[in-house]
């Protein structure tokens, strides 16, 4: 279901938990910078979602993931 504003997609992921799932497939660099923006204040590692769209702006050479700060 598409939301208006972030402020409302972000409060359904906090009560919609298939919101947090990984993608079948893997984000494109807009998308992944999409979900990022959405899932802001999610952790990659209790999030597959935002992990997959670290990992896809990773691979792309968008983002250098921190050593010693996780997600």
């Amino acid at each position: 279901m598409p939301y208006s504003t972030l402020a409302i997609h972000q409060l359904a992921n906090m009560t919609e938990q298939e919101t947090h799932l990984a993608p079948d497939a893997p984000f494109t660099v807009r998308q992944a910078h999409t979900v990022m923006q959405f899932h802001v204040a999610c952790r990659a590692k209790k999030c597959p979602r935002k992990a997959a769209a670290l990992q896809a702006l990773s691979d792309a050479g968008r983002v250098v993931p921190s050593t010693s700060k996780p997600r």
